[in-house]
């Protein structure tokens, strides 16, 4: 495929299929998503597939996947060439179950300075979901993020006529779109990809989602009237600070959610209380009761000694 060999097929979805490859001459892996000969022939699918590359390109953050090659191939099929990643992604990180409470705030930070660069471009995201976001591991053993799949997003800049919708359409998945999304509005801008990685910290954290329905209706509905179960009310013993952040990226007015990425990174990172919680839980897969039952136990048992010695 061009001047890559492909190797292996690493993955499938809706638009096509992702192959590893490498460069034989500097033995360089990669990764090359193409296009399905099926979607080829039609346009809008096609404009939404370059979109994507230059979406990537015009951005140029460590936290979003870096596409660094285009090409047709002899069939007419579009291709272009990516970093190939080590990892998994969120989906099968929390499939799994062995993201740790420690690991979930410097995921979300990362994802906040992903869309922070995006944002700073005039680039909504528009549909970011566990399974655009790919988990990596630093040299220090911390999970790196890496933000995928710009396919639907929205450049808003007016004097530039890529990476755009259709008036009236609405694009994204239903469970983690803003209401201002669900609504089919068309001046949505940042605040909006913040709702959704609200919805995606309420997940990592509770395991369970927002909102749910059996159909896109009902679901719209509910992100745009109907409250929603307060996460401390379904997670015990959750940091303030960290309840706090998530919440508010849950407001329904988009001017009473943060302003940006950087805002909510920063409330993230902040408060001591809320890293000696996570220190406690380190390493621990997410739901367990486990550093509770002992944080407990020696809460009681220090109680006991401290009643001793003043005898």
């Amino acid at each position: 495929m061009g001047e890559y060999r492909v190797q292996a097929v690493a993955g499938r979805g809706g638009m096509g299929v992702v192959y590893a490859a490498v460069q034989p001459v500097i033995e360089k892996k990669v990764a090359i998503k193409v296009l399905s000969a099926q979607l080829s022939s039609d346009r809008d699918l096609v404009r939404r597939f370059i979109d994507e590359a230059r979406a990537v390109n015009k951005i140029g953050h460590e936290n979003i996947i870096d596409i660094f090659s285009f090409g047709q191939l002899p069939d007419g099929r579009q291709y272009f060439v990516m970093e190939y990643l080590e990892g998994a992604t969120l989906a099968e990180r929390l499939e799994r179950g062995d993201l740790s409470p420690a690991e979930v705030p410097q995921v979300l930070a990362q994802i906040c300075d992903a869309l922070d660069a995006a944002h700073a471009t005039k680039i909504v995201h528009r549909d970011l979901k566990p399974e655009n976001v790919w988990l990596g591991v630093t040299g220090r053993g911390r999970p790196r993020v890496r933000l995928l799949d710009f396919g639907i997003a929205k450049l808003l800049e007016s004097g530039d006529r890529s990476v755009t919708t259709d008036v009236g359409v609405v694009m994204g998945t239903p469970h983690y779109m803003s209401p201002e999304q669900a609504a089919g509005e068309l001046d949505i801008d940042g605040r909006s990809d913040l709702y959704s990685l609200g919805v995606l910290g309420y997940y990592m954290l509770s395991g369970a989602l927002p909102f749910d329905g059996t159909s896109f209706e009902t679901l719209a509905a509910r992100h745009i009237a109907e409250g929603h179960t307060p996460l401390a009310t379904i997670v015990s013993n959750i940091p303030p600070a960290l309840d706090e952040s998530i919440e508010r990226c849950l407001v329904k007015r988009r001017d009473e959610r943060w302003r940006n990425g950087r805002e909510l990174a920063d409330a993230l990172s902040a408060g001591p209380e809320k890293k000696r919680w996570f220190h406690r839980a380190t390493a621990r897969p997410l739901f367990r009761a486990r550093a509770m039952t002992e944080l407990a136990m020696f809460a009681a048992a220090m109680k006991a000694v401290f009643k001793w010695t003043m005898i």
